[in-house]
């Protein structure tokens, strides 16, 4: 009875942190951010290297379609 007992647990914990190390592998990858983007109809650029701080391009919207960015000027 312990024997068995011990199985099943041995086997839920290897099964427990096979998944942790998947989930941290995924977490710890780097999310790569683009240089322009189509958002709600405005077209951003990203402003600097590090990828967190966007600015809205006056004059021009865009929209996404089929993989492409359409950008039309503004008048």
């Amino acid at each position: 009875m312990v024997r068995k007992t011990m199985r099943y647990l041995i086997g839920l914990a290897i099964l427990l942190l096979a998944i942790c190390i998947g989930l941290y592998y995924y977490v710890s990858q780097p999310i790569e951010s683009k240089e322009i983007l189509c958002h709600k109809g405005n077209l951003i650029h990203r402003l600097g290297d590090d990828g967190t701080v966007y600015i809205k391009v006056k004059g021009v919207s865009c929209v996404f379609e089929k993989g492409m960015i359409i950008i039309e000027e503004q008048l």
